[in-house]
């Protein structure tokens, strides 16, 4: 019977010791002295006690044992138990009037927020150390848990997308470039980089998505705008390419590069003559503009081209033809040649340049000048 009672009392002890509040003081100090194991012991138990799971305190000081059962163990959930007991002190008492005081030593306000602050950049700093030792995906690791911890700064989840794309993983670059949006961020770098990676990968729908959205938060911008259009050429949109054409000339009537778009687009749109007077107005523009003095060559080269074509056909009696085709030929490769001669003196080391050039030299008589392209032409490739 004694043995009895004694096996009794020692239940009610027992009962009455896990009764007891908890000491969530002693659980802070045990973290500051580096003993996360019993600070972890002391501070789980008081989320449970009736009289320690309410106090703000309580949920203040787990996330600060758990942030460094996270930073020091690297022990599995600890950063999201972290976060989640810090939002609980705001849920509880948002002023933070319990648990806010001023550091003795450096006279700053301490709170969730200078303890959250204090997690995000010891995981930002990682990252930067990752960074300057080439370990691309370590930083871009510690970049996004930076942002996890402290969403409202951005510049961490815009790094990780710098740290991904250096570390060659496009799909993870995309990814965090996309929460930085979501996050905020309009940042014109952020659409041309998702353009980039759209266009990179060919998915020419989701490229113009992106720089429609820039297109949204810089209204008046001529590379956007023509981002736009290009896009839509490749799409064979081109009734919507040419609106959105000759919208940005209006905004932008200085802008050769403009004309130079419309006018192949016109020519796409089987509207020759529209096409060669767009190439014009670029080069009124800018006389020295390569594309478009290149593509108003083409046209009036392929003129004299067709006739060539013609005269080709024929038999050798139709010799009365053949002159009147000649005549005509010559017209249109004087009226050639000083585009290709203006393409010449812009770049004189295109083979396309130099051969078409020696073409109508060679047609037109002019003999020294034939055989001074035709060197020039050896002399590249090496003949």
């Amino acid at each position: 019977m004694r043995t009895l009672l004694t096996i009794l009392l020692a239940a009610v002890c027992v009962v009455g010791y896990s009764q007891k509040k908890p000491k969530i003081n002693q659980a802070l100090s045990a973290m500051e002295e580096g003993n996360l194991a019993e600070a972890k012991s002391i501070i789980d138990a008081a989320i449970e006690h009736e009289k320690t799971k309410d106090d703000p305190k309580t949920w203040f000081y787990r996330g600060q044992i758990y942030a460094a059962l996270d930073t020091a163990n690297n022990e599995p959930g600890a950063l999201d138990e972290s976060l989640a007991a810090f939002d609980k002190v705001l849920e509880l008492d948002p002023e933070q009037k319990s648990v806010n005081s001023v550091d003795f030593n450096s006279g700053q306000v301490v709170n969730v927020d200078s303890k959250r602050q204090g997690y995000y950049a010891h995981y930002y700093n990682k990252a930067i150390e990752a960074y300057n030792a080439e370990q691309f995906g370590k930083a871009a690791d510690n970049f996004e848990t930076a942002f996890y911890i402290f969403p409202s700064d951005t510049n961490a989840i815009l790094n990780a997308a710098y740290a991904a794309a250096a570390d060659g993983d496009d799909a993870r670059a995309v990814a965090n470039y996309k929460k930085a949006y979501d996050a905020g961020v309009r940042d014109k770098m952020i659409f041309l980089q998702l353009y980039n990676y759209a266009i990179k990968e060919e998915r020419y729908e989701d490229g113009l998505e992106v720089i429609r959205k820039g297109k949204e938060a810089y209204p008046g911008d001529i590379e956007l705008a023509k981002y736009e259009i290009n896009l839509l050429i490749q799409l064979e949109k081109t009734e919507e390419a040419k609106a959105g054409l000759e919208e940005a000339i209006k905004a932008d009537p200085e802008n050769a590069d403009l004309y130079f778009s419309l006018g192949v687009l016109k020519e796409e749109l089987e509207d020759k003559e529209a096409g060669i007077e767009s190439y014009r107005k670029a080069l009124e523009i800018d006389p020295n503009h390569y594309n478009s003095n290149f593509n108003l060559g083409v046209a009036v080269f392929n003129e004299a081209n067709e006739l060539i074509k013609e005269r080709n056909a024929l038999s050798y009696k139709e010799t009365t033809k053949n002159k009147e085709l000649t005549k005509k030929i010559n017209v249109k490769l004087e009226k050639a040649l000083p585009i290709w001669e203006k393409l010449y003196s812009l770049k004189n080391t295109d083979q396309t340049v130099l051969e078409t050039l020696g073409y109508i030299y060679n047609n037109l008589g002019m003999k020294d000048k034939y055989n001074k392209i035709q060197d020039e032409i050896d002399a590249l490739s090496g003949n």
